[in-house]
């Protein structure tokens, strides 16, 4: 770990983000990345999973952390409370939008498939899932009664996810925006959402400063939660781009890198 310039004191915030990062290349916790953040939170820090699962994938692990507080999903566009799950601020994608931006989508992207991400379940269309539980079209089933997506998932064959980003950016400026986990579709939010948002209206609401939040990552999704954080941390397994973005670059999630730092962190405190 390149431990150059960390400001270890007065940290009070620990978020992580959890694939790539604080799971392992099989997705799994290691008992030492677990043992580290239920040391800071005995501590009496503030520790978040930030992720851009949903809800229903993230509680679980949440709760066998014993983790207390909130969690943040969707990629910022849900926050909920431990440790039942309850929602605490959630912004998703207006159904005018969806219906406006998806068409002019399929007309630049003939190949592509959607899918709706509700939280509790998701909406797939049978170009990419064919099942019962799948649909033609996903504008089929905005109706009043349903509400708003936290999530558009878009997959094209002829693009990779970069440049699938990139169109929909271009497309959807100003009503949608596009990022990537390092899955091979793109996580796409309303205008304005995504990791850093919601951190800061989290830490903001429990009185810290940029200067007392420590944010680890690995994937692009993550750099907006760099920017809004005194102290960020890559995993080495991250792209170079993510690593110059970073404050600090540890181990690969494959080595316990969060924990490399945590167990610092704790030591210094």
């Amino acid at each position: 770990m390149n431990s150059s310039g960390l400001n270890r004191r007065g940290i009070r915030l620990i978020a992580t983000d959890l694939d790539g990062t604080l799971l392992n290349a099989a997705g799994e916790l290691s008992g030492r990345n677990a043992a580290a953040l239920k040391l800071a939170q005995e501590a009496g820090l503030v520790v978040v999973l930030v992720t851009g699962r949903p809800v229903r994938m993230v509680l679980p692990l949440a709760r066998g952390l014993d983790l207390h507080g909130h969690v943040i999903c969707t990629n910022g566009a849900a926050t909920h409370r431990l440790p039942g799950g309850e929602s605490e601020d959630a912004r998703g994608i207006a159904p005018d939008v969806l219906r406006t931006v998806v068409p002019r989508l399929r007309q630049a992207i003939p190949d592509v498939g959607f899918a709706l991400e509700y939280g509790d379940r998701v909406v797939r269309e049978r170009v990419l899932r064919d099942d019962p539980e799948s649909v033609a079209d996903i504008l089929d089933v905005l109706t009043p009664e349903h509400p708003p997506a936290l999530k558009l998932i878009a997959r094209s064959a002829a693009h990779d996810t970069h440049e699938l980003n990139a169109l929909i950016n271009t497309l959807a400026a100003g009503q949608l925006e596009a990022t990537s986990s390092g899955a091979s579709f793109s996580e796409v939010a309303a205008h304005g959402v995504n990791k850093g948002y919601a951190l800061t209206r989290l830490y903001r609401s429990l009185g810290l400063e940029a200067a007392q939040c420590l944010a680890f990552g690995d994937a692009h999704n993550d750099l907006p939660m760099f920017g809004c954080v005194g102290t960020s941390v890559a995993m080495r397994n991250a792209s170079a781009e993510v690593q110059r973005a970073a404050s600090q670059v540890s181990a690969s999630n494959d080595e316990d890198g969060v924990a490399l730092v945590v167990e610092a962190l704790l030591e210094a405190q």
